[in-house]
């Protein structure tokens, strides 16, 4: 949604970096204070310092150091995004994060391979970036939402089937299917990006009630996503005689159920910080 629109660099970052910088600071410190409080003895000041800046507070952290990072070059990549630019030289910038991330990772992992080569601008999380803005654009047809569905289909099944596999095989997690660069997760997200655009024409959800309702859960997403491990390890472990977590019962009913109860206390906490002055700056 950034990618086309034209601004100076200071209107950019002055909209855009509080949003991001002050809940990465106060979250970064919130996460912080909780690791410590968990861990006493452990987090003298150069071990919270190297966590502060190096490695995240809290894991699920790395989502804003990335967001940032994107941001930075963001006003660079607008240069790509020009009416009069050729969609085929930004299809190309995907065809080479294929495959110098995912494919290469692929070809490493199984055989060993690797290459003394290098696109600058292909690896990491940019291309889900770029790769956004070509199927926000891109012209829906059946064949093209049949296709979608295809590839959600299969590679959902590659990410499970993969990972459960090499899990049982190493006897403990392995994750190299389901990271987020992964081919599986790379071509599952895109084909559910267009799915989801496909749906969001369709009745019930072009109704206004709907969409009332969709705003409002929309501009609580980025709050819950910063909250809810918070919530997660309250509900765990921070309630004397009940555990609410995953693990306890079979995961067909418990994974749902956790997940429904994390989601709506984590928005009811969000949209009451949102209607503190001082707070809402930290769950834009």
């Amino acid at each position: 949604l950034l990618l086309p629109r034209s601004e100076s660099l200071g209107a950019f970052y002055a909209k855009r970096n509080p949003k991001i910088v002050i809940p990465l600071i106060v979250w970064s410190l919130i996460y912080l204070g909780w690791y410590c409080g968990n861990h006493p003895g452990v987090c003298t000041p150069y071990f919270a310092w190297n966590l502060f800046l190096v490695q995240g507070t809290y894991y699920h952290l790395w989502f804003l150091y990335s967001l940032l990072s994107i941001y930075l070059i963001l006003p660079v990549l607008r240069l790509l995004f020009r009416p009069d630019t050729d969609k085929k030289l930004l299809w190309y910038l995907i065809a080479l994060w294929l495959i110098f991330q995912p494919l290469l990772s692929l070809a490493n992992k199984f055989w060993n391979f690797s290459i003394n080569l290098s696109a600058p601008l292909a690896p990491g999380f940019t291309g889900y970036f770029v790769l956004g803005y070509l199927l926000g654009e891109m012209a829906l047809s059946r064949a093209r939402v049949l296709l979608a569905a295809a590839i959600w289909t299969i590679s959902t099944l590659v990410t499970i089937l993969g990972t459960y596999l090499m899990t049982s095989a190493s006897g403990k997690f392995d994750g190299f299917f389901y990271d987020f660069l992964a081919l599986g997760v790379v071509l599952a997200s895109g084909a559910a990006f267009v799915l989801l655009r496909w749906l969001s024409e369709k009745r019930p959800f072009t109704s206004p009630s709907v969409h009332v309702a969709a705003r409002t859960l929309a501009i609580s997403t980025f709050g819950i996503y910063l909250i809810h491990i918070l919530v997660i390890e309250v509900l765990s472990g921070w309630i004397p005689f009940l555990h609410i977590n995953s693990f306890m019962g079979d995961a067909a009913w418990s994974v749902p159920l956790v997940s429904t109860l994390v989601f709506l206390i984590s928005y009811l906490l969000v949209r009451v910080l949102q209607k503190i002055p001082v707070l809402k700056a930290i769950v834009p």
